[in-house]
Formats: C-alpha cells, sequence, structure tokens
C-alpha cells in the first residue's frame, strides 16, 4: 500500500476515533493493535496471490470519511424483509443501530440478541470472543476491527433451539462524500443449540460507499447454525466482507453466501473444523451483470478427525461482469476419516463475462475421502433446442435453464421464507418465466 493511501486510512480512523463516544479499555486496545497491524500489511494488491484476480483501485485511490447515521423509512426496507416470516429484526444504517426499524420480541432464557456496543461494557463473553477467532492478521480484517462501530452480538444458551430467524440488516446510504462503514456480527451457539440467522447488505443511492464486514460464527459441540448472507448492494459500492466459522465436536454449521448485486465485492469464507466430527457446508451463488466484479475465496481446515465439508458454489454471468473462485480445502495430519467434497460451476451468458477458477486440495493424512472440480461454459444448445421443440421461444428456453441452474444453489437454504423469496427474485431477474 502507498503512503498515500496509508495516510486516508490514517485519517480515517482519527475520525472515527474522535466521534464514538467512551469505549472500555480493552475496546481501545484492540482498536489500536488493529490497526498498527493494517499499517504493517497495507492494502493487498494484484502482486499477492490471494488477490491477483481483483484490482482494488477504486478503494485504494478514494478518500473514505466514517459514515454517519442516515434516516431510513420502513418503506425503503420493506422490499428487503423476510415476507411470511416471524423474525427477530436488527437494523443497522451506516454501520449505526436504529432502533426504530429493529424488532426484537419477548426472548426466551439464554437468547441474548443485542447491539455490540450496547454490551461492549457488560457482557463477558463478548470480550472473551470478540477478535478472537477472526483475528486482526488479515488486511480488511485488522481494517474492521480498528473501524468497526456496531453490529449484532447473538448468544444462544445450551440445548436453546431458536425457530424464528434472526435477520440482521446492514444499510448504506448515500453520503456527501464517499464514506465507509464496517459491520460486525458475533454469533455464539451453545451446545446443542440452534440457530437461524441472515445478514443483508442493502444499499440505498447511487453514490460510491465502501463496506467492510466481518462476521463471526462460534458453533460449540452438537449446535446446529443455518446462516445466509444477502448481498444487495449498489453498483456504487465496494463490498469486502470475512465470514470466520468455527466447528466443535458434532456441530454443523451451514452458510450461504447470496451475491445478488455490488459494484466490486470480495468475500472470504474461513471455516476451521476445529473437532473431531465437525460439520460444515459453504454454498454461494454469484448472478453478475453489467460490468459487476465477485471474488469468493473459502479455505476450509480440517484439523481433526471424521469432519466433513461440502462447497457448492455457481456463478451466472452477464454482460462484462467477472465472477472469481478460489476454494482450498486443507486436511491436517492426523485428521483421517475427513470427507471433503468442493464443487464450482459457472455460467457465461455473453462473450464479454468472465470467469477465473482455482479449486484446491492440501492433504496431509492417509484415509480420506476429497474431490474438487470446476466447470465454465455457456447454455447448452441441445438443451435450448429441446425446450424449444416444446413450444417455447428462445428467450424463455434460456431463461428457464439459467434459472435451473442457479436454483441449485437456492433450493438447498432450509429456511423457508428466504429461499421463497429468493425464487421470486430470481423469476423477476430472469425475464420471460412469468410469460413477460
Amino acid at each position: 500500500m502507498t503512503t498515500t493511501t496509508n495516510n486516508r486510512f490514517a485519517h480515517t480512523y482519527t475520525l472515527l476515533r474522535k466521534a464514538l463516544p467512551d469505549e472500555p479499555a480493552w475496546v481501545s486496545e484492540l482498536r489500536d493493535e488493529a490497526f498498527e497491524n493494517f499499517r504493517a500489511l497495507g492494502l493487498p494488491t494484484v502482486k499477492h496471490e490471494e488477490w491477483r484476480w481483483t484490482n482494488l483501485k477504486r478503494i485504494a485511490d478514494t478518500d473514505f470519511v466514517p459514515a454517519e447515521p442516515a434516516e431510513v423509512s420502513e418503506e425503503q426496507l420493506a422490499p428487503y424483509l423476510i415476507e411470511g416470516a416471524d423474525e427477530i429484526r436488527l437494523v443497522f444504517v451506516n454501520g449505526h443501530f436504529a432502533a426504530g426499524l429493529s424488532k426484537s420480541p419477548a426472548l426466551p432464557d439464554g437468547l441474548v440478541i443485542q447491539p455490540i456496543s450496547r454490551v461492549l461494557g457488560s457482557d463477558e463473553g463478548l470480550q472473551v470472543k470478540l477478535g478472537r477467532f477472526a483475528e486482526p492478521t488479515p488486511p480488511f480484517v485488522a481494517l474492521n476491527t480498528a473501524l468497526f462501530t456496531d453490529g449484532a452480538y447473538i448468544r444462544a444458551g445450551n440445548s436453546l433451539p431458536v425457530e424464528a430467524p434472526i435477520h440482521i440488516l446492514y444499510v448504506s446510504t448515500d453520503s456527501d462524500q464517499p464514506a465507509m462503514s464496517s459491520p460486525r456480527t458475533l454469533v455464539l451457539a451453545g451446545e446443542s443449540s440452534e440457530l437461524r440467522v441472515v445478514e443483508s447488505f442493502i444499499g440505498l443511492g447511487v453514490k460510491p460507499r465502501f463496506v467492510n464486514s466481518v462476521t463471526e460464527i462460534v458453533a460449540k459441540g452438537n449446535a446446529n447454525v443455518r446462516h445466509v448472507k444477502l448481498l444487495r448492494e449498489t453498483d456504487g459500492t465496494s463490498h469486502v466482507s470475512w465470514n470466520e466459522l468455527n466447528v466443535e465436536r458434532d456441530a454443523n454449521v451451514v452458510s450461504h453466501s447470496i451475491n445478488l448485486d455490488a459494484g466490486l465485492a470480495r468475500n472470504d469464507v474461513h471455516a476451521v473444523l476445529a473437532a473431531e466430527g465437525a460439520n460444515c457446508t459453504l454454498n454461494g451463488l454469484v448472478l453478475g451483470r453489467d460490468s459487476q466484479h465477485f471474488d469468493n475465496h473459502i479455505v476450509v481446515d480440517h484439523v481433526r478427525p471424521h469432519g466433513t465439508s461440502n462447497q457448492l458454489y455457481r456463478a451466472v454471468v452477464d454482460d462484462k461482469s467477472r465472477s472469481v473462485f478460489a476454494g482450498k480445502v486443507i486436511v491436517r495430519q492426523g485428521a483421517d476419516g475427513t470427507d471433503a467434497q468442493q464443487q464450482n460451476n459457472n455460467l457465461l451468458l455473453s462473450d464479454d463475462a468472465k470467469v477465473d477458477t482455482k479449486p484446491q486440495l492440501e492433504i496431509y493424512t492417509d484415509d480420506v475421502k476429497c474431490s474438487h472440480g470446476a466447470t465454465s461454459g455457456q447454455l447448452d444448445p441441445e438443451a435450448i433446442f429441446f425446450l424449444r421443440c416444446r413450444g417455447l421461444d428462445e428467450t424463455h428456453a434460456r431463461n428457464l435453464l439459467t434459472y435451473a441452474f442457479a436454483n441449485d444453489v437456492i433450493e438447498h437454504i432450509r429456511i423457508d421464507p428466504v429461499r421463497i423469496a429468493l425464487e421470486k427474485i430470481m423469476t423477476e431477474r430472469f425475464a420471460g418465466l412469468l410469460g413477460e
């Protein structure tokens, strides 16, 4: 990172620290340490192997100020809510908690759902866990740790099933200057608990902005966590996220990353199967158009024996959009009995669309069952011909095949109202499925 870019973020950090209220000493120390890490690391460039397909010039060359609170109406928020779900809802606008838009019914004993800002000084679990799993060593994790203003804190006690989806909405709005927000989510699922968590990242307006988010999910023994991230930003948004999963003995975490809109998006998922019998499923979908750029990097680290992991990522890219997939499975020495499957499939709808894919396996033990694969191509002419022979015109045939390709990811979402809403969005995106 150049000195100029370094100074830009140092200025952002100074502005934020002046605006923040008094915080516990441990938070200030965490911020300062994280920002020093960021200074030392700098922004990655295309010269770094993990970033060689994603140019961050639009971030590096912009002077960002901390995003300030803004008014958002219920009407503006309505299209992004989960219809048909009795959801628990936390809303943050430009990184600041919006109590008037949030919805928190009476919660069962053992369940805590709060903005992080409200429990920084009172919840020992937060102090012990925040930043412990997503350590501030990758540059954007360090930057988030230094600059976060607020976010969602969810803690479920042992043996507590929570049926209602917990919906966290991070909304970004236009500002007079390019603004940056750094939302933070921490989910702690106790032993044998069950949680359904949905994160929606929403963009309102058209002006440039930068959203840098970090999510930490910790699943204790035999816990079951279903997680969905919905990216519905604007073309003016640069979105960078880090999703850290720590899965303990016989626990199961299923996480879906659904990329619908953003100008530039980089999603890192780092899953550690930290104990015997840990399981995780990571699915993702990219729907790219215009000149959008989506980069998904996944690392699944099998540390202990008899863990299972499954990855299914699909991308549909049109116009001049681009999708990147880099998935790595690591099987450590001693992690015998590991079963790890990884698949990336890509559909290009135009000659100018681009896909880069890099599936990887690193195996340091025997007695494992691991596979990976990747495909990229266009719609099958024979399948289009088959549908046209049955009365569909070419547009309807192409749209139906595209829908089926993408829906193979959506149908795995086991939070029914979310899956139904996404099927509706895809139907509208692929015009012609409703006979229009």
